[in-house]
């Protein structure tokens, strides 16, 4: 805390190493560490966990999609359990289900803002849907959409605005139903709406785990299938192979459009930091949990301990300042994070919004020959 507060960021060899073995056994904690770093006995427990939501997950997926085969989806797990960057227990998961089916029917128009505003085609009458009870409404849809199947057959166009309200009605339906619990050992708890998707609270009961309480972002999104090439705009000190990424729209309850979602792009950044990189971000995530929810944090700290998403910027921001990534201290990465998030102004480009990571230039289509992703 004394880097943090503004004492010397300088120390001799001896020093570092006594530093560094102070990171290792924070990391080794249960309650605030890593799971990479935990005893084999805790890590076991943790896999049982994760096992036990992905099969939750694999169940549900299966029979939504056997109820709504056109809106089926494929669960893809993102967050910090997915990239490897969870302190504490396991006890959050967040899941995109990549709805490849409804994909089809969204056609990309432009992207102003990391906003992509879509059209989805004109297969019923909206107003005439509102007007249905809810399950009368989504089997409605579930049929029109069933009815359609390319864009040839179609001639308009409307923006995808109740959708979301749809989707959670028939997820909610198939999670209240007994048979995705059978033979599980996680129990519900309650189920309810956020911006972009739903949040499901289960409890798990195992042997270290006494009580844990589980919850799993669930985020139903389309696959935008740009038509035109994505050209990435980044320097980074190490080759990137951004060909098997693709971006995805979120639907935000309320709005028109989708939420630009990078998520693949960033995760081939992730994978390209070393461990000691990952160890700090964990650490930082864990100490910006704990300290706001107990006490009141100076301008300085509240810069430098910044909600995750935000931490993960400047944490990849922070790359360009090491002249070796690979061979960077733990104490070495945590004084350039510092650095970055003191002077965020001198590392932000213009018009970019302090928590994206990878900004669209904005496009429309038939103007554009490509469209361009920038790293800030």
């Amino acid at each position: 805390m004394q880097l943090m507060s503004g004492g010397r960021t300088d120390c001799t060899k001896a020093e570092a190493v006594k530093i560094d073995s102070e990171y290792t056994r924070v990391l080794c904690l249960p309650c605030i560490g890593s799971l990479e770093h935990q005893e084999e006995y805790v890590q076991e427990e943790a896999k049982l966990v994760k096992r036990e939501v992905m099969q939750l997950i694999e169940r549900f997926a299966e029979q939504y999609g056997r109820r709504y085969p056109n809106l089926a989806f494929d669960p893809k797990l993102r967050g910090s359990m997915g990239e490897g960057t969870k302190w504490g227990p396991p006890n959050e998961f967040d899941f995109l289900l990549v709805m490849d089916k409804l994909s089809e029917f969204c056609k990309v128009n432009s992207i102003v803002n990391c906003k992509a505003h879509t059209t989805i085609r004109d297969v019923l009458d909206i107003d005439d849907l509102l007007k249905l009870s809810p399950n009368k409404m989504i089997d409605i849809l579930h049929i029109s959409l069933k009815k359609t199947s390319s864009y040839s057959h179609c001639t308009g166009f409307r923006n995808p605005t109740h959708i979301i309200e749809w989707i959670d009605f028939s997820m909610k339906r198939i999670i209240l139903s007994q048979s995705i619990w059978e033979g599980s050992r996680l129990k519900f708890v309650s189920c309810g709406p956020m911006g972009v998707g739903l949040c499901l609270n289960l409890i798990f009961i195992g042997a270290i785990y006494k009580c844990l309480h589980i919850s799993i972002d669930l985020v139903p999104c389309v696959s935008l299938k740009m038509p035109v090439p994505v050209s990435v705009n980044i320097d980074w000190p190490v080759p990137l192979d951004f060909s098997k990424c693709q971006l995805y729209g979120l639907f935000r309850r309320g709005y028109d459009g989708f939420d630009l979602s990078s998520t693949d792009y960033e995760e081939v950044l992730m994978k390209s930091l070393p461990r000691a990189a990952i160890d700090v971000y964990v650490l930082g995530k864990a100490l910006h949990s704990i300290t706001h929810r107990l006490v009141k944090l100076n301008d300085r700290l509240e810069k430098i301990l910044s909600k995750s998403y935000t931490m993960k910027k400047i944490l990849l921001l922070s790359v360009q300042l090491h002249e070796n990534v690979q061979e960077a201290s733990r104490h070495e990465w945590i004084k350039e994070m510092i650095s970055v998030a003191m002077n965020m102004d001198k590392y932000m480009k213009k018009n970019d919004c302090t928590r994206c990571i990878f900004h669209a230039k904005q496009w429309a289509c038939g103007n554009n020959d490509k469209m361009i992703l920038s790293f800030s």
